[in-house]
């Protein structure tokens, strides 16, 4: 008797506060005390925590301009109930509360990308065209133009959504339902290097994994891992933007820039691309530091600190 009281009271608050929030007719008008399901009355509470979160000014700044804002919140929190369901079971700390926020908006722009059409359909991806699309690094300008040739020659969704401040997440993989795959890149560091490579590790996922992705993979690339799926994502990464052939070269140039410039002109390959791996390989992160930090990635797409 008293589970059915408190269900009663649940609905009943949440029922106004759905007439508040979206000016709709007074609960008396319409509300029935069994008219929602579960699902319904957990994502009304975190359209409401969404509301009352102190992350608020920031979720709404990035709303589509001619968006409603209640009803880009009400999206994103469907989103966050649909993904708390099912990524976080175990684990309910605070990275995961903001990945599944991020990961929220994500999907809902790369729906809205999809919906403004030019999406070629996706048929498959192969390790020859990961090395076409890695070779794009070359041109430091590819970094405004990617998302526009994964779209439109890949039928790929690439969606850049900078990471809220203390979330520990990369980025992350997942497929549409009607199967088309889309790539989150959260630019938490704002380094060329780090970019592409990140890039290329979500592109790996969907050349070796794509029947993997009704679930999305996130990735944290600062943790060591020993799954096999990620690491054949980073093996297929790294070969796409260096190839085997010139590892020896490019890793024999450890802190002698000058050496390194030569043998990426030789191959073919950016300079910071090389630095970055570099450092990765002998985990020396003050070698190069000049050159992997000389464009911010950040500041060239316009995200502001």
């Amino acid at each position: 008797m008293k589970k059915k009281i408190s269900d009663f009271m649940r609905h009943h608050r949440l029922s106004h506060q759905l007439s508040e929030e979206f000016q709709m007719p007074h609960e008396k008008d319409f509300f029935v005390s069994n008219q929602y399901s579960e699902s319904d009355l957990e994502i009304l509470l975190n359209f409401q925590k969404i509301k009352n979160s102190k992350k608020i000014k920031d979720i709404i700044s990035r709303k589509p301009e001619m968006e409603n804002e209640n009803q880009f919140l009400l999206d994103v929190a469907k989103n966050l109930t649909f993904n708390k369901n099912k990524l976080f079971r175990k684990r309910d700390d605070a990275n995961s509360e903001l990945i599944n926020l991020w990961l929220s908006l994500i999907e809902k722009k790369s729906l809205n990308t999809y919906l403004k059409g030019n999406t070629k359909v996706f048929t498959d991806l192969d390790f020859e065209n990961l090395g076409i699309i890695a070779s794009l690094s070359r041109d430091v300008q590819s970094i405004h133009y990617i998302s526009r040739i994964l779209k439109e020659e890949y039928g790929i969704i690439l969606i850049i959504e900078k990471s809220f401040k203390g979330m520990k997440l990369d980025g992350c993989t997942f497929c549409l339902p009607n199967k088309i795959p889309v790539i989150g890149l959260s630019l938490r560091y704002s380094r060329y290097d780090y970019f592409w490579f990140t890039l290329m590790h979500e592109l790996s996922h969907i050349a070796l994994h794509y029947d993997k992705l009704d679930t999305p993979i996130l990735d944290d690339l600062d943790i060591d891992t020993e799954t096999d799926v990620e690491i054949e994502a980073n093996r297929a990464a790294a070969d796409s933007l260096i190839p085997r052939e010139a590892n020896r070269a490019v890793f024999r140039t450890f802190n002698e820039p000058d050496s390194l410039i030569s043998v990426c002109e030789r191959f073919n390959i950016h300079p910071i691309i090389a630095a970055g791996a570099v450092r990765n390989k002998h985990k020396n992160y003050v070698i190069f530091s000049s050159l992997v930090n000389s464009i911010d990635v950040r500041r060239e797409l316009g995200f502001n600190e």
